[in-house]
């Protein structure tokens, strides 16, 4: 707003503040304008219970710089900030930035205040980003400080008010720079993710204009929303969006952190080895562009693939706890503190009631709704588990411990509306409290339901075992057996009530079945896709990595026969297949093959990408005597970057309508 330094304006003053926890004044004497600020923040104190704290930036001081703040801040929020800020010496005025920025959160966050800083530059204000966070942790990548300040008060309950000097009466006020609907929503979006509110960050992202919510930034939230939520299938498509519009801008740092996520949603679906090439690609690319907190991230997702195979690694995840430290990212470090807790939790002697205390003190200080909910949920589990030698109270104790955790872990996940974690903490109250469960005889459908609703079909099966108890000959369910490795069904455990302990590491992957995985009784591996028992169908296998950009990749063709079929006793008739893309890709060979037969690589091919995202290819399964199509699929191969470069944007090519499915 214009300063015009009346007592009416303070209403409209107050109004704005509180809608934006931000407000900046210009115009006027810089000693009616600083006036007028201490008026407002008096008012907005008081009826907040909040302490006032005065920031001037004085003009002899020659810049808005992080060390001018930093002296100002030291001096006006007095011991916490000091003892926030006493690090070692920074070399860049960006890592003074950042540092002043992640003092400041952990301040203002847990001692919610009123903040006045006033004789900043007006041309300062011409210079905020449009952005300074992504949906990943980010710090002040452009080293600005006043928007890495404004990130930090958006995500507390403090109040930050900027008073603009060197503006003369009747300058444009600062509207004619504000952010516009697209990027205040897209900033309220990122704000609510990283607070852990997820069904807020829909919320705001839903009510992004329609022709801006294509660019990368507000694909990649929305992605980290969907795998938050605990629906990853659904962060594919954004993700591959995201690679694009990234690549068109040349965006390095956007590039890198979509890449990351993608390693990150290909780990919650399973897919171990993609992961791990992605999250090491993600890694390099961080390391290129100088983003710490990004290595930090990378790291901890690669430790965190361990889990997998029912074995953590707290070693690599104490590691990249130092990692977040080190680059000044508290959020991060309450994370990766929460998964090494998880993955000592059950050692003998871990002291995790004080462990647990300090990560949940970490996730308050942050305001991570999400990070405070998971760490209920395994604290309850711990307590369950543990047998008193700990020094823990008697069973009973424990036991109505654990229901309120379990019961304040399920308020949050619900606020947060992140149905992954409700579903398990669910399960989890009721497998350990039999008085929940007998209140509620549908408790397994409802549970069921809550999962079938971000269609994790892995947490589905996880019910089934629990409402049917062990198995007689003590064999996993089929429908677990074909997707976790053995190692990891192995830890399972029964009470003596028939109830299973579940793995921790059940909760942290939604694994798709393998298709080549056999079902019980059947002769024939993979027959569990078959479109029928008397038809034929086609199989693609990627024999290599992910694919990148401009290097081969191969991909074998098989002709496989249901179990009733007359191909499955009888040798395959001489069949040939062609590959078309219907992208910006090269295929090779581009005349038809011979299929071989089932039981061998059938027909193989190489196929060139010439750009990263999503790409389409069509393949015909033809019978040479007669010249008759017998099949036609098309597949969708998703191509990631292969290396932090920039590459150079290309339009895709048009797809053909009258494309056939199989």
């Amino acid at each position: 707003m214009s300063f015009v330094g009346r007592t009416r304006e303070l209403t409209a003053a107050r109004r704005e503040l509180l809608a934006r926890r931000l407000l900046v004044v210009t115009g006027g004497p810089g000693s009616d304008r600083n006036a007028f600020l201490n008026v407002l923040a008096r008012e907005v104190a008081d009826e907040a219970g909040l302490p006032v704290y005065r920031v001037r930036v004085a003009r002899d001081s020659g810049e808005w710089s992080s060390e001018v703040v930093l002296s100002r801040l030291l001096e006006a929020c007095g011991e916490a900030a000091r003892e926030a800020l006493a690090e070692p010496a920074v070399r860049t005025p960006g890592e003074a930035a950042d540092r002043v920025v992640e003092a400041c959160r952990g301040v203002f966050v847990a001692h919610p205040c009123v903040v006045v800083v006033d004789g900043v530059p007006a041309g300062t204000m011409d210079a905020i980003p449009s952005g300074t966070v992504d949906a990943i942790p980010t710090g002040t990548a452009d080293g600005s400080l006043l928007a890495g300040l404004i990130s930090v008060f958006a995500e507390s309950e403090s109040f930050l008010l900027v008073g603009s000097a060197d503006a003369q009466e009747g300058t444009a006020p600062p509207s004619a720079h504000a952010p516009d609907d697209h990027t205040v929503l897209l900033e309220r979006a990122v704000t609510a993710h990283r607070g852990g509110r997820l069904g807020e960050a829909d919320q705001h992202l839903r009510a992004l204009p329609s022709d801006r919510r294509a660019d990368g930034r507000a694909l990649l939230t929305r992605a980290a929303v969907h795998c938050d939520r605990g629906d990853p299938r659904a962060a594919g498509p954004l993700l591959r969006r995201a690679v694009e519009a990234y690549q068109v801008g040349g965006d390095r740092h956007g590039e890198a952190w979509t890449v990351f996520l993608y390693g990150r949603m290909c780990r919650l679906r399973g897919r171990t080895e993609d992961a791990r090439r992605l999250l090491h690609s993600a890694r390099e690319a961080f390391r290129a562009v100088g983003e710490a907190r990004g290595v930090a991230w990378a790291s901890g997702e690669l430790a965190r693939l361990a889990t997998r195979s029912g074995a953590p690694a707290p070693e690599a995840l104490a590691e990249a706890r130092r990692l977040h430290e080190r680059a000044g990212d508290r959020r991060g470090a309450a994370w990766a503190h929460l998964w090494w807790i998880v993955a000592r939790a059950d050692e003998p002697g871990f002291p995790w009631q004080q462990e647990f205390t300090d990560v949940l003190r970490r996730f308050h200080e942050v305001s991570d709704r999400l990070g405070t909910a998971w760490t209920l949920h395994h604290l309850a589990l711990t307590l369950t588990r543990a047998d008193g030698t700990d020094g823990t109270d008697g069973t009973d104790e424990r036991r109505r411990e654990a229901d309120r955790l379990f019961e304040r872990a399920l308020a949050l996940f619900e606020e947060a509306d992140c149905p992954h974690g409700r579903a398990w903490t669910m399960l989890e109250y009721a497998l350990r409290s039999p008085a929940r469960r007998f209140l509620n005889g549908d408790w397994a459908a409802e549970i069921r339901h809550v999962f079938h609703g971000i269609g994790d079909e892995t947490g589905e099966a996880w019910v089934d075992l629990a409402e049917a108890g062990p198995s007689p000959d003590g064999e996993p369910p089929y429908e677990l057996a074909c997707r976790y490795p053995a190692a990891l069904l192995d830890a399972v455990e029964w009470t003596e009530a028939g109830d299973p302990l579940i793995p921790r590491a059940a909760r942290d992957t939604q694994p798709e079945p393998r298709p080549d995985f056999p079902r019980p009784g059947s002769p024939h591996p993979g027959d569990r896709d078959r479109p029928d028992d008397s038809r034929a169908h086609v199989r693609l296998t990627l024999l290599d990595e992910v694919p990148v950009p401009d290097v081969p990749a191969r991909i074998a063709l098989q002709v496989v026969p249901g179990p009733a079929h007359p191909w499955s006793t009888a040798p395959l008739p001489p069949l040939t297949a062609r590959a078309t893309p219907l992208g910006h890709a090269e295929i090779d060979p581009t005349y038809a093959v011979p299929v071989v037969g089932a039981k061998s690589y059938g027909a193989e091919f190489r196929f060139t990408p010439h750009r990263p995202g999503s790409h389409r290819l069509r393949f015909t399964v033809e019978d040479p005597a007669t010249g008759t199509v017998l099949q036609q699929v098309e597949a969708e191969i998703d191509v990631v970057p292969s290396d932090p470069r920039p590459h150079r944007p290309t339009a895709p090519a048009p797809r053909p309508a009258s494309a056939r499915r199989a």
